[in-house]
């Protein structure tokens, strides 16, 4: 691959970086914040969110959040 492909590529995959890092940054502050994961082990939900980096997200936001009192109202 040369440096006129990835010229002719950098359209496409400048917003795939754009919502990655969204999803990557927004996760992380989200189970920062937050009182209770699933799991009790929010070590393992950040390398999950850091390592899996678009599917990492996508899984904490699925199924690692746990609401709250605050979250129900």
């Amino acid at each position: 691959m040369d440096i006129d492909q990835v010229v002719e590529m950098l359209p496409f995959l400048i917003p795939l970086v754009v919502l990655e890092l969204g999803l990557l940054v927004i996760a992380l502050i989200d189970v920062i914040r937050r009182e209770k994961v699933t799991g009790n082990n929010k070590v393992v939900w950040i390398l999950l969110i850091v390592l899996f980096q678009v599917i990492g997200p996508i899984v904490y936001f699925i199924f690692g959040r746990q609401e709250t009192e605050i979250d129900r109202d």
